[in-house]
């Protein structure tokens, strides 16, 4: 029989044992209730046997698919009714996966080699939390540091990640850690990460239950608005008696952890930012929660990103605009952020409840949020300033204190002595004396001629003041020692609404709310203007008509719509459109009084082809302003011609008669590939005075732009533009023109080039002033540019990425100082240079030693910046011949055992825009006077035989360059150097590595003296390692040094010889012990307590110094760490420095 005959039979034998089981089996029949899709059985379905009903009549293809392996039912279009199944089945599972060998174990030649020496862990961790449906990551330690130089510390961490089921039909969802992070994401990216986010959340379809930090959203309704950061719990709970009719309810109780402000910022011309952030009482230096930002430039809101709009940094409270959107005079920039608030412990109390059914919508929802005003934090008020605010009502501008405070002498504080001088008392006067610098003083910037007291001087503690004497009774300074203080404040809103879908078409809205408000917690006077009400109405129909195909094409809505606010009504946070004061001329204006907004409108929509809209629109505020507006807005396609709009028309009365004119938009038409297109903004805003003569306030503008694009942009994308506006302010009682810019620009992505994306985009602006009487403005030409480019080829042999950008911004003067920290925790270390007790700027050094590292930098922000001109330049290569070549012969070969890494990152800023050198971001020599800040790091590695198990070279070359602007001056340093390093395994158990280099470090700084050097060195160091086993090694290492000071600095000099040993023994599953001992000849001619010293010296001294360091590491269980450290020191003249630490450290 042959094999064809043999296959035929084993076919037609199983076709009929299926056939006959199918028979034999019966029928089942199963009545099941169907949301989306459903499995109906374990085993697989007989096709020609599988019927399904609703009630009597049977379901068509249509309306259902069907797996018949895995039997998956799945319903294209939803059925409320329950569904019934009749079918026989195979009597096994097609669907489910047979067989004898893994076949994923079997090695392949295209895998990973790595695979094959992949060691897997065939023992589960402990499970402490019960159940084996968790994922569980995580561990906790506790530790202890200690030495005779420091002070005994105890260190401990928690950090915990869950997620799986814990019942089952409850999950949970958790991270937690004891880590207080003080870093939040950059705001460089689209998409943040939340690195101090600690929370517990249990959920399932029904309910979710957080606990630690969570966000609160806006709920169903019109008033009620908000995004907040909270931390507490909350609780969410659904339930429902049928798909029509949900309830739904959450309650909220929490720490509020920031607090809500919107700022209004006109743009600068040719200036990217940074643009600053302040608080909601103009609080001059925040913090900005990250993510809670909303950004609008002219009405429209951006996105956050250096690919996109802008970027933010949250701890500086600052935005810096892209290329995307070039600023200038004319911008109008809104910011809504929420930041944190650390003057009162702020609480949070949240509910809201609502109902939803085919014909009625209803919620409830309430708000508390209020400053603990007996938990003060970062203010410290006597009960004399407590009954000092409780008596000022809501006069907040009356919430000045004194803020002298006698504290005693403290030696990491500036502190001032009480004095008098020139027949006046009570002077304070800055002072470093133990026995009268007894008074910490907080200085409040007031404006010239305000105070008494001038900004004299930093130090490494902060900013000096100094008194100035009064000349005719008339101050002469700028400061005064005084402090604002922020009020407790309680904000509160209840806000009810309903919805009736009295018809098909129609509904009718109406909602309430409630806000209580009050400035100031500690007084009871000023409480009558704390309630407000308010009120929307609103009706909406909506008529079909114009059907094809039992679609309707057309629609006409039409809608009617009353607001109304009492005049002490607060809102959470702002609920209407940004721009909604300026669309009524209201913007800056204080107008008080209750306000009322009706709108009469209708819009005419067709499905493929747009819509128009008109409304009627009347607004008052009080008795001190009523206007009526005329409102439409719409876009329209048809036939290639597309046109979008938005136009307006306002009469308005109030201190001044004003009417407002204005109209957006943009036309284009499909011609062939491109599309031709033509956009204009106008504005004609007049005010008449009470003689009915035009004010000063009106002006009008025109701005219009021309631009080609094509119409197809899958592959790629373009637009060319060209943009002229014409500004006129009024002249007696005509409008003249005062400035021309024009604006050229062109936008470019191709996306369709195999291996490569292209991002361009650049613009330049032109300004001419016609009239500088009308227009305080200088004219200025400004450039933006921007350019993406990646590539790949050859196997991702050659990588190759730029980024490049160019612009115009300022540069903000920074301030820093030093805060003492406990031993081992900071980064710096102070060296009393001169021996006068104080912490002068040119005192402090990174340490060398963990003992010695008891001070951290921070960065002060003021509010002094420069204008510049910025360029960034990120550029990477990667060269991996190996990828194409490693299997040729010949010289082919020998590259191939070449490889290199190359990566540029420049960040340069110029006050100059002198023969193109802004363009160039190779051009950024520390010692230009043109140049105001950089940030440069510059890698080139070049690889011999990388991956050779015998021999291996590879030569590096690095520079590291910095210049900061500070408020007294600039900080530059320069780190540069060449690198050659060998390896060469002699033998299995002997290795031989020898690495030398050669470099120059450089430090200049004008802001202090004695910190200027330029030291080039250059060492050797060899190390040979003889490991006789996985288990063992030990290495003998010698190392020579040669430094030097450049004689324009001085003439400083060092020769380092040193011999050391290092070892490492691992015991398999148990621990590790390792150990270095190293001896280390100083030879040094120079100043041995200066920074050129330390820096030479390496925190060591002349003569024989000798160091060493052991560890262990202990494996107590399967989850169970034991770790001891061991460090030690000794120098000439000096006694030995013990340093230890033990930890202990559970896995999850």
């Amino acid at each position: 029989m042959s094999a064809m005959k043999i296959i035929l039979f084993i076919l037609l034998s199983f076709v009929f044992y299926v056939d006959a089981f199918c028979q034999d089996a019966g029928l089942r029949i199963k009545t099941l209730k169907v949301k989306d899709s459903i499995r109906i059985d374990t085993l697989s379905i007989y096709p020609n046997s599988f019927e399904v009903f609703v009630g009597e009549l049977p379901l068509t293809n249509a309306q259902y698919r069907l797996n018949f392996s895995s039997s998956l039912f799945v319903l294209n279009q939803p059925i409320k009714d329950s569904l019934r199944f009749v079918y026989q089945v195979f009597p096994f599972d097609l669907s489910k996966k047979y067989q004898l060998r893994d076949s994923s174990l079997v090695f392949d030649k295209d895998r990973d080699n790595s695979k094959l020496f992949k060691i897997q862990n065939f023992f589960s961790v402990d499970d402490i939390f019960g159940g084996n449906e968790l994922n569980k990551n995580g561990s906790i330690s506790r530790g202890i540091s200690f030495g005779n130089n420091q002070d005994l510390g105890i260190n401990s961490s928690l950090n915990l990640e869950l997620s799986g089921k814990i019942s089952s039909n409850l999950k949970i969802l958790a991270s937690v850690s004891d880590a207080n992070i003080p870093i939040q994401p950059e705001g460089n990216t689209n998409k943040l990460q939340e690195f101090d986010k600690v929370f517990i959340q249990i959920y399932n379809d029904r309910l979710k239950l957080i606990a630690g930090d969570f966000w609160l959203s806006k709920p169903t309704g019109y008033f009620m608005n908000y995004r907040k950061r909270a931390q507490g719990l909350s609780v969410n709970y659904k339930w429902n008696k049928n798909e029509d009719k949900v309830w739904s309810t959450q309650l909220s109780g929490a720490l509020s952890k920031g607090k809500f402000n919107r700022q209004i910022i006109q743009g600068i011309e040719a200036n990217q930012g940074p643009y600053r952030l302040v608080g909601a009482e103009n609080e001059p230096f925040i913090i900005v929660l990250s993510g809670t930002e909303k950004v609008f430039i002219d009405g429209h809101i951006l996105e956050r990103g250096q690919e996109y709009d802008y970027t933010i940094d949250y701890n500086t409270s600052e935005i810096i605009f892209t290329s995307r959107n070039l600023i200038t005079k004319d911008t109008r920039i809104v910011v809504e952020f929420q930041y944190s608030d650390q003057n009162y412990a702020r609480s949070l109390l949240q509910h809201s409840l609502s109902y939803k059914s085919k014909k009625i919508d209803f919620w409830l929802n309430t708000y508390s949020e209020q400053d603990a005003k007996n938990q003060p934090l970062q203010q410290e008020l006597s009960n004399e300033q407590r009954s000092y605010l409780s008596g000022i009502g809501d006069s907040l501008d009356l919430a000045v204190v004194n803020s002298v405070d006698s504290v005693g002498f403290f030696d990491n504080q500036n502190l001032y002595k009480l004095i008098d001088s020139l027949g006046f008392d009570s002077i304070l006067v800055f002072s470093v004396n133990p026995d009268s610098a007894f008074y910490r003083v907080f200085f409040e910037f007031v404006g010239d001629g305000n105070g008494d007291y001038i900004l004299d001087s930093y130090n490494a503690l902060g900013k000096v003041f100094k008194w100035l004497e009064p000349v005719g009774n008339i101050s002469q300074g700028n400061y005064r020692a005084s402090r604002s203080i922020i009020t407790p404040k309680k904000q509160q809103m209840l806000s009810t609404g309903l919805k009736w879908n009295y018809s098909k078409s129609s509904y009718i809205e109406s909602e309430w709310a409630l806000s209580n408000m009050d400035l100031n917690t500690y007084s009871d006077l000023s409480k009558d203007d704390n309630i407000g009400y308010s009120n929307r109405t609103r009706w909406m129909n909506t008529t079909s008509f114009g059907k094809v195909d039992t679609i309707s094409l057309w629609s006409l809505q039409t809608k009617a719509e009353i607001e109304y606010l009492s005049s002490s009504f607060t809102p959470v946070q702002q609920y209407r459109s940004v721009e909604f004061d300026r669309d009524w001329n209201t913007r800056f204006k204080g107008y008080q009084g209750n306000q009322i907004l009706g709108t009469l409108g209708t819009k005419l929509a067709h499905k493929k082809r747009g819509s128009i809209a008109f409304d009627a629109q009347h607004f008052s505020v009080g008795s001190d302003y009523s206007g009526q507006r005329a409102y439409s807005k719409g876009n329209w396609k048809q036939n290639g011609w597309d046109a979008q709009w938005d136009a307006s028309y306002l009469q308005a009365n109030a201190d001044s008669k004003s009417s407002f004119l204005r109209h957006r938009l943009d036309f284009s038409k499909k011609l062939g590939p491109l599309r031709v297109g033509y956009k204009d903004d106008h504005e004609r805003n007049r005010y008449k005075d009470t003689s009915f003569s035009l004010s000063s306030q009106s002006y009008e503008f025109f701005d219009y732009q021309l631009y080609i694009a094509n119409h197809d942009t899958s592959k790629m994308e373009y637009k060319l533009y060209y943009r002229e506006r014409y500004d006129r302010r009024l002249d007696s009682e005509n409008f003249k023109r005062t400035a021309i810019a024009k604006t050229t620009g062109v936008e470019l992505q191709i996306n369709g080039l195999k291996n490569q994306k292209v991002t361009f985009l650049s613009g330049y602006r032109s300004l001419e002033i016609l009239d500088t009487v009308l227009m305080n403005q200088k004219p200025e030409n400004s450039l933006i540019g921007r350019l993406e480019y990646t590539f790949k080829a050859w196997k991702n042999a050659i990588q190759w990425s730029t980024f490049y950008e160019i612009g115009s911004g300022l540069e903000q003067k920074r301030e820093f100082l030093y805060i003492q920290v406990n031993d081992g925790q900071g980064v710096y270390t102070w060296i009393d240079y001169n021996e006068d007790g104080v912490k002068d700027l040119n005192e402090f050094e990174i340490s060398q030693f963990i003992d010695q590292a008891n001070y951290i930098r921070v960065f002060v922000p003021s509010n002094t910046y420069v204008t510049t001109y910025f360029n960034e330049f990120n550029q990477t290569l990667y060269l991996r011949p190996e990828r194409v070549w490693s299997r040729k012969k010949g010289l082919l070969k020998v590259l191939s055992l070449f490889s290199d890494q190359a990566r540029f990152r420049i960040n340069k800023k110029s006050n100059a825009f002198l023969d193109g050198s802004v363009f160039n971001p190779l051009n950024n020599r520390i010692a230009d006077t043109n140049l105001i800040s950089t940030t440069a790091f510059v890698r080139n590695s070049l690889f011999f035989n990388r991956t050779g198990s015998i021999f291996g070279a590879r030569y590096i070359f690095q520079e590291n360059q910095s210049k900061t602007l500070l408020a007294s001056g600039f900080d530059s340093k320069l780190a540069s150097f060449h690198e050659i390093n060998a390896r060469w395994n002699i033998t299995p158990k002997f290795s031989l590595l020898a690495t030398v280099q050669d470099g120059i470090k450089n430090t200049i700084a004008d802001y202090t003296s004695g910190r200027d050097y330029s030291i080039n060195y250059s060492w050797l160091k060899t190390s040979i390692t003889y490991q006789p086993s996985t288990n063992f090694r030990v290495s003998l290492d010698g190392r020579i040094v040669d430094k030097k000071n450049d004689p324009a600095f001085g003439v400083e000099f060092c020769n380092i010889s040193d011999i050391g040993t290092t070892f490492k023994y691992n015991q398999t599953d148990k621990g590790s012990l390792q150990g270095a001992i190293k001896l280390l000849k100083i030879n040094f001619d120079g100043i041995e307590n200066s920074a050129v010293g330390f820096e030479m010296l390496e925190a060591l001294r002349p003569g024989l110094n000798y160091t060493w360091t052991f560890g262990y590491q202990k494996t107590v269980s399967k989850n169970l760490q034991l770790s001891i450290q061991y460090l030690g020191r000794k120098s000439e003249n000096t006694r030995i420095i013990h340093t230890g630490g033990m930890e202990l450290r559970a896995f999850f």
